[in-house]
């Protein structure tokens, strides 16, 4: 058995918790391809992903739940707007853009983060943000190139949604810092599966009236059921990582999850970002790695 030190075990988690990140544009593409619209494939992904949380809850961490008497309203945004639209919006990008583009813009929640954080929680905005945040409109306009006139602007703007409410999700989480992020995980699951599966019904009926549910093949259930654990377990390694390291170096090791993303899509896809994606992903990763360790987020 090998002996790990703590380093050795935090970078190991982070990097299993980036690599299953990501791993899920190959499966969100998988889904798509066998007949499971976008949202629909979220709420379905979301019911195992809840249940995986809710055995973590009370059989690992042992807790028990309770209704909060405040913050309720901030929590219901956080699980319905932070959690389950982000997926939302980043399932749909990546359906209708390439995946180097999705991720890359994606990651502006990094620069967008400590922006809202000055506007919503008084924090500092220091030179370092403000650079970053030059950095980030400069990608922004790389990433905004049309590679395919066809799909560009709703995969890209679709990611730049997903970006935002993954920053509006985190300072949610700033303000609800008393509670226990398996509480938290439980909350978001449900009520992202609850709203996300409303949701579903409404804009993609034809999936549930018309029996396309019930043409699901059984290895697709099965891809869905290993997607919805893989998005808790994602979430599980990378708060486990994050035991182990100060935010800054643990954020940097995640970075990671756009190295193997674009990866992944050559080498599944064979997708090969442009010229200007790629050089807007490097900003991106530049802007984000000054944010991390200069920003104070």
């Amino acid at each position: 058995m090998i002996n790990l030190n703590k380093t050795q075990k935090g970078s190991l988690l982070l990097l299993l918790s980036a690599l299953i990140y990501s791993f899920m544009p190959v499966l969100i593409r998988f889904l798509g391809y066998h007949g499971i619209p976008p949202i629909s494939q979220v709420a379905l992904r979301y019911i195992f992903a809840f249940i995986s949380a809710l055995v973590y809850f009370i059989f690992v961490a042992k807790a028990k739940f309770y209704i909060p008497k405040k913050h309720i309203i901030l929590l219901l945004y956080a699980a319905i707007v932070g959690y389950g639209l982000t997926t939302v919006f980043y399932t749909i990008s990546i359906l209708n853009t390439l995946v180097s583009t999705a991720l890359f813009i994606m990651y502006l929640y990094a620069i967008i983060t400590p922006v809202l954080g000055f506007f919503i929680l008084k924090d500092k905005l220091n030179r370092y943000n403000s650079i970053s945040l030059i950095l980030s409109f400069i990608a922004l306009v790389l990433l905004f190139q049309p590679t395919s006139v066809g799909t560009w602007r709703t995969g890209s703007f679709f990611a730049l949604l997903s970006a935002i409410a993954t920053a509006t999700y985190l300072i949610a989480r700033k303000k609800l810092h008393t509670y226990r992020a398996s509480y938290l995980m439980v909350i978001n699951t449900f009520f992202g599966m609850l709203s996300v599966g409303l949701l579903s019904i409404f804009l993609e009926p034809n999936f549930y009236l018309h029996g396309g549910i019930f043409q699901i093949s059984f290895n697709t259930w099965i891809v869905t059921i290993l997607f919805g654990i893989g998005n808790f377990m994602a979430w599980l390694l990378m708060t486990k990582g994050f035991e182990y390291f100060h935010a800054a170096s643990a954020s940097i090791i995640l970075l990671s999850e756009l190295v193997f993303g674009v990866l992944f899509a050559y080498l599944i896809f064979h997708e090969v970002p442009p010229t200007a994606t790629f050089l807007g992903g490097i900003l991106i990763i530049a802007a984000s790695t000054i944010v991390i360790f200069k920003g104070e987020m």
